[in-house]
């Protein structure tokens, strides 16, 4: 099967689907295409900070996103002792992101799953008249003068396949084969684009497991009314994120001994983890519905643009948890390439598309450079002195605003609240 459009987007999780509601709303044929058959249920990343509310706002969707989320306006660090679990509660220093002085309209960031966000996402580019190509798996192109043509893995007789107009016959399995200007390659950290495009993916890998469980919290667990946390301990540290529903998110990486490799994670060995934080019954679940470990990764793509293909989103860039930029660096990502794309679409030379990689690489790495906490947690551990608290602070002082991913040189905004 043979299609064509102007531009071929590889993936359809938040940045792929963000590209495409940004093209479709300047009325460039898009095609999107995701080679899972649905939305993977489980969540990734649940942050969405006020750079990239203004962008969903911008399209209608903010409000949409915000009820699906929990509105926070702060993260609190508290510091533990040491002290085995449940002693010496309350006897370590606190220190707060303030995000209520942003200047923006929206001075707060919301905890909402990433499958809500695609599924607001999905349905806003297909009422755009944007189509999307399911179980359909990229696995190379090629240049040809004045367009490359991809091609795709086709989706399985019978399965979920196409969503949105599209000329080809619906029922219709097997190969496809995409014309197009230009492609996108939003496939996230294990990229085929990137592959297929050879560019090396440089960066470090995090020494210790990180930990994930998610579930509703226990009747003394530590649940902020209007902000989410992070408890350090002397052997580790977790981020407690409050979900819609009641459910809670903790995770981070409990301890450097953590049992690595393909053995099961229980539910006594996350336990008993959490515990050596010594922070006692404040992170204890009632209830547990997700067990996961994985590996944190700081990677930067070599180059975003080769040819008429360019990455966005984690198949570009990928960066420690702190401070939930992911979801945020690939929306800025897909405003600033969406609008060189249409650019260069309606006449203007394609060398504007190298904008894209003078503007996005630099900035993703600032959102590397501020998501590097390791250092500034163990300046929290160490804390002693008043001094050395206001040294502390100072630091944390400048994190809400290079989270919040606003634009550069933003004027502050009265906003009432």
């Amino acid at each position: 099967m043979n299609l064509d459009c102007e531009v071929l987007v590889i993936g359809a999780g938040p940045t792929g689907l963000a590209v495409g509601c940004e093209l479709r709303r300047r009325g460039t044929d898009v095609l999107v295409a995701e080679k899972a058959a649905g939305i993977d249920p489980r969540a990734r990343a649940v942050m969405v900070h006020a750079g990239a509310l203004e962008w969903l706002d911008g399209h209608g969707l903010r409000t949409r996103i915000e009820s699906a989320g929990l509105r926070r306006d702060r993260i609190v660090f508290h510091v533990g002792t040491g002290a085995g679990a449940g002693e010496g509660i309350g006897t370590g220093e606190s220190y707060t992101v303030d995000f209520t002085d942003l200047p923006t309209p929206h001075p707060y960031y919301v905890n909402v799953p990433q499958p809500e966000v695609e599924r607001v996402l999905e349905e806003a580019y297909l009422g755009l008249g944007g189509r999307l190509l399911r179980g359909a798996a990229y696995t190379g192109h090629r240049e040809e003068p004045g367009h490359l043509v991809a091609e795709l893995a086709g989706p399985e007789p019978g399965g979920p396949g196409r969503a949105g107009p599209d000329p080809a016959d619906p029922g219709q399995a097997g190969p496809v084969r995409v014309r197009a200007r230009y492609l996108v390659g939003a496939d996230g950290a294990g990229s085929t684009v990137r592959d297929r495009l050879g560019l090396a993916f440089p960066g470090t890998t995090h020494p210790a497991p990180y930990l994930l469980c998610e579930g509703t919290p226990g009747p003394a667990t530590d649940v902020d009314p209007t902000g989410s946390a992070m408890f350090v301990g002397p052997a580790g540290a977790v981020s407690v994120l409050p979900l819609p529903g009641g459910r809670l998110r903790i995770a981070g990486p409990v301890t450097a001994d953590v049992p690595d490799g393909d053995e099961a994670l229980t539910l006594d060995a996350f336990r008993a983890a959490v515990d050596g934080l010594g922070f006692g019954d404040r992170l204890r679940m009632d209830t547990v519905g997700r067990l996961a470990r994985y590996r944190v990764h700081e990677r930067l793509a070599d180059r975003f643009r080769v040819g008429r293909a360019l990455l966005a989103g984690d198949a570009a860039h990928l960066n420690p948890p702190a401070g939930g930029q992911a979801m945020n660096t690939g929306f800025a990502d897909a405003a600033d390439l969406a609008a060189r794309l249409e650019d260069v679409l309606s006449g203007a030379p394609a060398g504007v598309l190298d904008g894209y990689e003078a503007v996005r690489r630099p900035a993703a790495a600032r959102v590397a450079r501020s998501t590097r906490v390791a250092d500034l947690l163990q300046a929290m551990r160490d804390a002693a002195t008043g001094t050395e608290r206001a040294f502390v602070r100072g630091a944390l002082s400048g994190l809400a605003r290079e989270w919040s991913q606003l634009p550069a040189g933003a004027a502050r905004r009265e906003v009432a609240r």
